[in-house]
């Protein structure tokens, strides 16, 4: 076997097994997280208090609140000053994209791996110097990037938000730029919702550059958190999180903290869909050089490596939900055994039923 396959193996095992491990310190987190998620909303729901924006500061000094109601930017604008561009609102964002060349790889059953090249718009550089085909390139450098600005003082009736909280306030509104309200750098031009060098967007060039704005459009914003002094802090869980929920509109405590578990369970799932992929991943790259050796197998070849990626995926089912599962004993160990008890139970129950149904269906014999 020459140097490079033996390399190639190598590389292959080594990061099978380190991806199965990912895959597994991902699970084990993911469910301590989730658990910790868990009894955080369930000390929030117990010990928060609804009150008005106009409530007394210090008759709720340290207390965890629930508020929501108009709110009052006091800058009269926020500004991204290399554009000049100017908005009375919460959160102004600059996106920067260029267009570049983006490299992706196939290999096919023998073992031949090829390259295509296709223009995306990024906002981050996309290094060209390990593309397989050196004749792609893309330029090493931007003449801008996206950044975010905010407003310095926003005021909720007698209170203040902080900026963490106002950092939460999205900026998911397009801002349509115009010749006379952005300071257009030399080169540059409007196009729809960007600011652009390019000739024709519809038709971009490599290193062409469009720059767009988005921003807060809210009205009213609602909250939970502890008030502190004339303002918000995170509230910490006895879990160890930080309560500093901030939500678009008028909500009551109990439509932020189902929000709020809503949210976590989608993360929980993510997660665990991100950990059993990195486990099966791993365990594929670690017996791709098998695979690659069986598709050279007239006819059987494509049958056994069908077997083999079945096996490989039941395989990492198999490890994840153990995994899930030996974290439920380490997180909810009362829960776990209350689950495995209620699993044995229905087991002899239908056990039982099993054998006392041949028993009643027996005809009854006549003489």
């Amino acid at each position: 076997m020459s140097k490079n396959k033996k390399g190639g193996l190598f590389a292959g095992v080594l990061t099978g097994i380190l991806m199965v491990i990912i895959g597994t310190g991902v699970l084990w987190w993911n469910e301590g997280n989730n658990v910790r998620n868990i009894k955080t909303t369930d000390e929030v729901e117990k010990n928060v208090v609804e009150i008005t924006s106009n409530s007394d500061c210090a008759k709720y000094a340290g207390q965890l609140v629930a508020v929501g109601d108009k709110f009052t930017i006091e800058d009269k604008e926020v500004s991204d000053s290399a554009f000049e561009v100017s908005l009375h609102t919460a959160s102004l964002i600059r996106v920067v994209e260029m267009y570049q060349w983006d490299e992706d790889s196939d290999t096919d059953d023998d073992g031949v791996t090829t390259y295509s090249y296709d223009g995306v718009w990024r906002e981050n550089l996309i290094n060209s110097s390990s593309f397989h085909d050196s004749r792609y390139k893309n330029p090493s450098s931007m003449p801008y990037k996206s950044d975010s600005f905010y407003a310095k003082k926003i005021i909720l009736g007698n209170f203040t938000l902080n900026k963490s909280q106002i950092m939460q306030m999205s900026a998911d509104t397009v801002r349509i730029p115009s010749a006379d309200t952005v300071k257009m750098p030399e080169g540059y031009k409007t196009d729809g919702e960007y600011v652009t060098n390019s000739a024709n967007l519809s038709s971009p060039k490599i290193g062409d550059i469009r720059i767009s704005w988005k921003y807060n459009d809210w009205d009213e914003v609602s909250l939970i958190a502890k008030v502190n002094g004339n303002g918000f802090v995170s509230y910490v869980s006895k879990s160890g999180k930080d309560v500093n929920y901030v939500y678009e509109g008028v909500r009551s405590a109990a439509e932020m903290i189902e929000a709020q578990r809503n949210q976590d369970k989608l993360m929980k799932w993510i997660f665990r869909l991100i950990g059993a992929l990195l486990i099966f991943l791993g365990y594929m790259s670690f017996i791709s050089p098998l695979t690659k050796l069986v598709s050279y197998i007239p006819i059987l070849g494509n049958v056994v490596n069908f077997m083999f990626v079945l096996v490989i995926f039941l395989l990492s089912l198999i490890q994840s939900l153990l995994v899930i599962l030996i974290a439920w004993f380490r997180y909810r160990p009362v829960l776990s055994i209350c689950l495995l008890a209620a699993c044995a139970v229905i087991t002899v129950l239908i056990v039982i039923l099993k054998k006392k149904k041949p028993a009643a269906s027996q005809p009854v014999q006549t003489v």
